[in-house]
């Protein structure tokens, strides 16, 4: 799973989205909906990125 992050232009709520890598595509045409105010004039935003390892690497 990827967390993707997101920002409503309408309220200026920023929030998390979490969904299989394969349905990042779809996130682009068909942004989520604010928790907030339910608007779907959302934008996503540049994320850190980072990856967990096994110990001893």
């Amino acid at each position: 799973m990827a967390v993707y992050e997101f920002e409503c232009q309408a309220c200026g709520k920023r929030f998390e989205v979490s969904v299989p890598i394969s349905q990042h595509d779809k996130l682009k045409q068909d942004p989520p909906a604010c928790p907030d105010c339910q608007k779907k004039d959302t934008r996503q935003l540049a994320s850190n990125f980072s990856c967990k390892t096994p110990s001893g690497y």
